[in-house]
């Protein structure tokens, strides 16, 4: 029995709101459909904002599932800003490699990030502190994952304090990827909890990714936590501050500073 197009269209965002990934033959096989007739519907889905076209693979484009055990705070910020995190996540996927391993801070931007590693790549080591992050984790069959014990901080849905910052103290890991409240000449975080285990794992990992959207350079929060130098990449959603404060990063790196 054939199928309408408006029917045909759900069953492909079924399929990749299941799998997270998926390749237009795999799709024609599944749906019982051409090539052809999936163009037309990749078209209409596309221009719907609903899916994004990759080279030689489809995904879903929102990236966002709401948790039912998420707090309304996480939500809330969760969905703020939204559309720009989802351009920062997806940029950030450049700077992973299958295999790597890493630490990912809490937050609804690493949490995002934490969604798209899943859907993209097989086998991953992970440490995370992040409570959301380490639950989307424990569907990651392949992945190596290790979650940062210690004192739940419930607004932020992350575990910091003396417990984790001591686990943090026996590991070593390839790339750090955190965010933070604010960017000015450095990192503000709006918990001095959750800046000093930042600030641990930042002396025990070899590359450090910052996630920001771009509403966060106008922004304030009261703990300084990382310097300019400590950086080695922002990510953001705009591509003319990216470009220029990453040019300022590389000279603040080259010329360096006394201790």
């Amino acid at each position: 029995m054939s199928i309408s197009k408006e029917q045909r269209q759900a069953r492909i965002l079924a399929l990749l709101n299941e799998s997270g990934k998926v390749t237009p033959d795999e799709l024609a096989k599944a749906v019982g459909v051409s090539i052809t007739t999936l163009r037309r519907d990749f078209k209409k889905l596309k221009d719907n904002g609903e899916i994004f076209i990759g080279y030689g693979y489809i995904q879903p484009k929102n990236i966002i599932s709401k948790d039912t055990n998420m707090n309304k705070s996480f939500l809330k910020r969760l969905s703020e800003n939204s559309e720009k995190k989802k351009i920062v996540v997806q940029k950030a996927l450049e700077f992973v490699q299958e295999n790597d391993l890493l630490f990912i801070g809490e937050g609804t931007t690493c949490y995002l990030l934490t969604k798209l590693l899943i859907q993209n790549f097989s086998q991953l080591k992970i440490i995370t502190n992040g409570l959301h992050s380490l639950n989307a984790l424990s569907k990651a069959k392949n992945f190596e994952v290790l979650g940062i014990g210690g004192t739940l901080l419930t607004d932020f849905n992350s575990f910091v304090g003396p417990k984790a910052e001591a686990m943090v103290e026996e590991i070593f890991v390839e790339k750090f990827f955190f965010s933070c409240g604010s960017y000015n000449d450095g990192t503000y975080d709006l918990s001095p909890f959750t800046g000093g285990l930042k600030k641990k794992v930042l002396k025990k990992s070899k590359e450090h990714y910052l996630l920001i959207d771009s509403t966060k350079f106008d922004s304030i929060a009261p703990f300084y936590m990382a310097k300019p130098e400590e950086i080695d990449r922002i990510i953001t959603d705009d591509d003319v501050i990216e470009q220029k404060i990453n040019a300022g990063l590389k000279t603040v790196n080259t010329i360096g500073f006394p201790d």
